[in-house]
């Protein structure tokens, strides 16, 4: 879309980027106001793509958390559907894991990770498992002198309990379909096996250790070996990788490890236990 067309009730600024399935615009509504307009775009191959956007957009409209990104309007227009959400003002995660100048210390990590799954948690008790959890989905706002999580990208959502009764699961969530970021997968999401919460709080784990390591526990050009790592392979010790700092506990190794376990039954049970675990080893840095 090009700048200064107009689409419902809001007038195009310019492109801001490309979410999962479809494009991203600045755009401004009659008062002035500023948002993120998201449509699926118009090459984008596959029968569910209409379906899976208006599914991200009802899940985004069930969800009023300060860490995830907020949508404020659904509409059609000319045949397409329009999903307008806040306008967030940051820089991704992977951004922030590059910034030499701005390095992420144990604590500023563990800060991150628990904003992380504040956002999730609320999003699981709506029955929404997010799927496709990575750094290029995590905002980072600044917010005179620390940074505010904000979840972003909902394209690939999982839609469980009341929330798949109210907007269908159909063939979307089946088993055998296999949807997210090699790097970022769980087992059982890399498997094609259904996936719950559980799913969400693995991700979460390689970004942590992402952040305290300085790189993803798995890596291979090839994200079908990538696939199989994170199935079969055995989790590099963090200790090892980072060389044994003071700073690596046994309760945030705890952490790490309970989060990357292979069998989501061996991991924590859901969100609120791992911030539980995860306030534990930020004490143990004092």
């Amino acid at each position: 879309m090009e700048p200064g067309t107009r689409v419902g009730a809001y007038r195009v600024i310019g492109q801001i980027g490309r979410g999962g399935m479809g494009g991203v615009f600045e755009v401004e509504a009659a008062d002035g106001r500023r948002f993120a307009l998201k449509s699926p775009m118009q090459d984008t191959p596959g029968k569910d793509v209409a379906r899976r956007f208006a599914r991200e957009a009802n899940a985004l409209r069930m969800l009023d958390h300060p860490n995830l990104v907020a949508a404020s309007d659904v509409f059609v227009d000319a045949g397409h559907l329009f999903l307008v959400m806040e306008k967030v003002e940051g820089r991704t995660l992977t951004k922030r894991m590059v910034d030499e100048d701005d390095p992420i210390t144990p604590r500023i990590a563990l800060v991150l990770a628990r904003q992380m799954l504040e956002g999730i948690d609320h999003a699981h008790t709506h029955g929404l498992v997010h799927r496709d959890l990575k750094p290029d989905n995590v905002l980072l706002v600044p917010m005179g002198g620390w940074e505010r999580v904000k979840l972003i990208d909902f394209g690939i959502v999982k839609l469980m309990g009341d929330a798949a009764a109210a907007f269908g699961a159909g063939a979307l969530t089946s088993t055998g379909l296999v949807v997210g970021t090699p790097a970022y997968m769980a087992p059982e999401q890399a498997l094609g096996r259904l996936v719950d919460a559980r799913t969400d709080l693995y991700a979460v784990g390689i970004m942590l250790y992402e952040m305290l390591a300085g790189r993803v526990p798995f890596r291979d050009p090839d994200p079908v070996v990538m696939m199989r790592q994170q199935v079969k392979a055995e989790l590099p010790s963090l200790r090892k990788v980072t060389g044994e700092p003071v700073w690596c506990t046994p309760e945030l190794v705890a952490l790490v490890e309970g989060t990357l376990a292979k069998n989501p039954d061996h991991r924590f049970a859901n969100a609120r236990a791992m911030i539980g675990a995860l306030d534990m080893a930020f004490a143990s840095l004092d």
